[in-house]
């Protein structure tokens, strides 16, 4: 097999599984550069299929699995319950880390405080003015991708979230929508081990004037303090991107959240992430490869996107859609409808 030099820029999990899957079917040379000087925590709410071993996660990466949800809107309480996990929750430094350890077990290289400044068409320069060519290059760097911004891609669909993280322990992962209070997204409670996770996001390009980022966070803040004490917890502010706008541009190639294929119904990012790198690893190695991993992060981002999309066009509308669909999640009919959707 043809030796080929793959350059990724991004040690998270996007850039990590197109890694690692490339040393598993082919004998490329692959090298990460990472701007930070250590494998680090990202900022996230950390919900995730509980079916991590699909996508080819460890069990040990988990913090907590569910198989209750709850859900509030200003009319109902629901409460979902299955006899299995239906979601969980993890850690994404510990994900970082056992994934960074499988890749250095395997010989790839990440090379640390690496921070990208240029690229062309066959070589990336740092900020050191060091130079690495390529082959091929995978952009796995994230919401604010330099890959992305080097290439030409602007970037307009943006969900800007922040959460608490609260010391202690919540027995269910929750939800809460309400218009009035979160615009078109939600708050969430998302218990990791001996943290919690409380928090909301804010997508501009939906909200209007009566709810801007400051009244959100007002909001947000005031129904927080009713149910948290937040004095001890860590406020943290982060940006996903879910603006796809293509994955595959000539020999550079762009995965997870720096290709937009985090969900702007959800804002899950981490599952896409993977699947994307892995998908990404397989087209380098052959390039008539049908990306049906893509094919189906794309078709669940669309079916989310299209239902958000059609909730702002009228709130009145949009608030009985809501109470309508939260009725519909105590049937098989409405269970079926969010799988498609999540």
């Amino acid at each position: 097999m043809q030796t080929k030099n793959v350059i990724i820029i991004g040690a998270g999990p996007a850039g990590l599984a197109a890694a690692i899957e490339l040393k598993k079917i082919s004998r490329y040379n692959v090298i990460i550069l990472e701007k930070n000087p250590k494998i680090s925590y990202k900022i996230c709410a950390g919900g995730i299929d509980p079916n991590v071993s699909k996508i080819g996660v460890l069990e040990k990466t988990i913090d907590k699995k569910f198989s209750r949800i709850k859900l509030f809107t200003p009319k109902q309480s629901i409460t979902i319950q299955e006899n299995k996990p239906i979601i969980a929750t993890i850690n994404r430094k510990t994900l970082h880390e056992i994934m960074a350890d499988e890749a250095l077990k395997m010989g790839i290289k990440i090379l640390f405080n690496k921070r990208v400044k240029k690229i062309d068409s066959d070589s990336v320069t740092i900020s050191s003015n060091e130079t690495f060519n390529f082959d091929y290059l995978v952009g796995a760097d994230g919401s604010t991708s330099v890959t992305r911004k080097e290439i030409g891609i602007k970037t307009k669909k943006v969900l800007t979230a922040f959460q608490y993280m609260i010391p202690g322990e919540y027995p269910d992962i929750e939800f809460y929508v309400d218009f009035k209070k979160f615009g078109f997204s939600y708050a969430w409670i998302f218990p990791q081990k001996h943290i919690i996770s409380v928090g909301t996001g804010y997508d501009s390009s939906l909200h209007n004037k009566n709810l801007t980022i400051k009244k959100l966070r007002e909001n947000f803040d005031s129904w927080c303090k009713k149910k948290f004490n937040i004095e001890n917890a860590k406020f943290e502010a982060f940006s996903i991107n879910y603006d796809y706008q293509g994955f595959e541009f000539g020999n550079i190639f762009l995965a997870g959240d720096a290709a937009g294929f985090a969900s702007g119904f959800t804002g899950e990012g981490i599952k896409f992430a993977i699947l994307s790198g892995k998908d990404i690893a397989r087209k380098i190695v052959d390039s008539n490869y049908k990306c049906k991993e893509i094919e189906n992060i794309l078709k669940i981002k669309k079916c989310g996107e299209n239902f958000v999309h059609l909730l702002s066009l009228n709130k009145t509308v949009g608030k009985n859609a809501i109470e309508l669909f939260a009725f519909l999640l105590k049937t098989n009919i409405g269970k079926k409808i969010s799988e498609k959707m999540l």
